[in-house]
């Protein structure tokens, strides 16, 4: 199996295992929050359906990338992880909306958090934070691997999820001890509010970095000094270079440059040069291909 195709593998695999631990925590925080009156639990049902949804479409998108390019799509269709990423965090701002409201509901009519379900619920929130915290750890690796959006984009929903299990934890912990205070009616509805907040900063976040990669915009810096590195040093191959065009579609790199050769060099001779440089800007930049046109004018 090549290295783009085991990198989908372990993306699948990725997204897979979220997409089951994901089900069942839903079907958990559903019977948690029937069984219980607490406006935290019931945020994080809501919050958890939301998730589930977005794991699913993120094994979808996966699956689509995987498949690569097509007579439809010859490069590929590796923007869709951008697009996928954003409605991930569309999905994060309903959730925030759905918890904002419930907090608030609460807030004006406070009461005491109770049922069985409080004790499902805090048992649900142990294994899950630890549960998260590893699948999060593991993704990020990924995304880190393959400059992979969406992989970006589950690493922050994972990591979110992780922080508002032992969030959750915490809130239903101190509803309980302090039960006896009146003040403590409204640790339930602040906690969820408190969760509100961080997802909303997730959102910004998956926002902001998806709809700057959905453009075609030039690489970053670092790797245009990476690829200007590579042809100073193949500089006594070729006569000159005529135009360098970089973009970026989702975890894919597309580098094509323009160049010149000596008259005199023999058409092996020149494609020995093109496969050496090729190679060595591909394996210097990660996810990238790379295409060399020969030419005699200024490429705009």
């Amino acid at each position: 199996m090549s290295a783009r195709g085991s990198q989908g593998v372990s993306r699948e695999q990725s997204v897979n295992a979220a997409l089951i631990s994901g089900a069942v925590d839903t079907l958990v925080t559903l019977s948690a929050f029937l069984a219980s009156r607490s406006s935290v639990i019931l945020a994080d049902f809501l919050k958890t359906v939301l998730e589930f949804a977005a794991v699913a479409l993120a094994l979808y998108t996966v699956r689509r990338v995987r498949r690569g390019a097509d007579e439809q799509y010859h490069y590929g269709v590796g923007k869709m992880e951008h697009l996928s990423s954003l409605c991930i965090g569309a999905l994060m701002v309903a959730c925030l909306a759905v918890i904002a409201f419930s907090a608030i509901r609460n807030l004006l009519h406070p009461s005491h958090i109770s049922g069985v379900g409080v004790w499902i619920s805090m048992a649900t929130q142990t294994v899950y934070g630890v549960v998260n915290g590893i699948l999060f750890w593991k993704t990020r690796r990924l995304a880190a691997a393959e400059s992979s959006p969406l992989m970006a984009s589950q690493a922050r929903l994972l990591l979110s999820r992780a922080v508002a299990n032992v969030f959750i934890l915490g809130a239903l912990a101190l509803s309980l001890a302090l039960h006896s205070h009146r003040w403590s009616l409204y640790i339930d509805p602040l906690a969820s509010l408190v969760i509100a907040t961080f997802i909303l900063l997730s959102a910004i976040g998956i926002f902001s970095s998806s709809t700057n990669d959905l453009l075609d915009r030039a690489l970053e810096e670092e790797s245009q000094l990476v690829i200007m590195r590579e042809l100073v040093r193949f500089f006594d191959d070729y006569e000159q270079v005529h135009g360098v065009r970089t973009r970026r579609s989702g975890s894919q790199v597309f580098i094509e440059l323009f160049m010149e050769f000596a008259p005199n060099k023999t058409v092996g001779e020149v494609q020995g040069v093109i496969d050496r440089l090729t190679a060595c800007l591909e394996q210097a930049i990660p996810g990238s291909q790379v295409s060399i046109a020969l030419t005699t004018r200024r490429i705009n």
